[in-house]
């Protein structure tokens, strides 16, 4: 079975990916969306944060885009 952390990692790169390719969602947008600072998704997205409430962050970006 694959674990939660290698679940959300990979979750956090598709993210990452669909940011890169997108020419109207960047990073300040997804901060302003979950009422957070861009450093606290920066913090998100490296994975440094890896709390319930980064991870359920992580969940609703990707339920949101469909990725």
């Amino acid at each position: 079975m694959t674990e939660i952390a290698e679940i959300t990692l990979n979750d956090r790169e598709k993210i990452k990916e669909f940011v890169e390719r997108s020419s109207f969602v960047t990073y300040k947008m997804l901060a302003d969306r979950f009422n957070i600072s861009k450093s606290s998704m920066s913090r998100i997205m490296s994975g440094k944060d890896t709390s319930a409430k980064a991870n359920g962050i992580i969940d609703a970006i990707i339920t949101m885009y469909e990725l």
